[in-house]
């Protein structure tokens, strides 16, 4: 069973990879090609992206619940979020341990991207000049 253009694009979305210079970098493209080839471990790397997906929907289901730290008599787990946000990267570190590539950038993290994506990953910007 070979992966969905779906669930490839949503790996690339929380590994931190742009589709956009896929025929140049081909490590990711490579890397869900190859995969196809082991159902066992394409099952892994499915269990693992569901677990993504999940998280991401339990962050914006506890968002809208943290609006105050105590409901009657609920103390409400103010650090849940932080929680889901590493849970979460534990998953990503594993889909990209199973497709042997790098997380490009942190999709649990509170951050923006810094880096713009050229043909060989991402690259950030001041005075640095790529040689040869």
């Amino acid at each position: 069973m070979a992966l969905t253009g779906v669930q490839k694009a949503r790996i690339r979305k929380y590994l931190g990879w742009s589709a956009r210079f896929g025929q140049f970098d081909r490590a990711m493209e490579g890397a869900l090609e190859a995969i196809s080839v082991d159902p066992d471990q394409e099952a892994e790397v499915l269990a693992d992206l569901t677990e993504c997906i999940r998280i991401d929907a339990a962050i914006a289901a506890a968002e809208s619940r943290l609006k105050a730290t105590k409901v009657g008599p609920i103390d409400l787990n103010q650090g849940e979020i932080g929680q889901l946000r590493n849970r979460g990267r534990t998953h990503v570190g594993r889909i990209a341990t199973a497709l042997g590539v790098e997380v490009r950038e942190d999709a649990f993290g509170p951050d923006l991207p810094r880096f713009r994506a050229g043909p060989w990953g991402p690259h950030g910007g001041g005075n640095a000049q790529r040689q040869g």
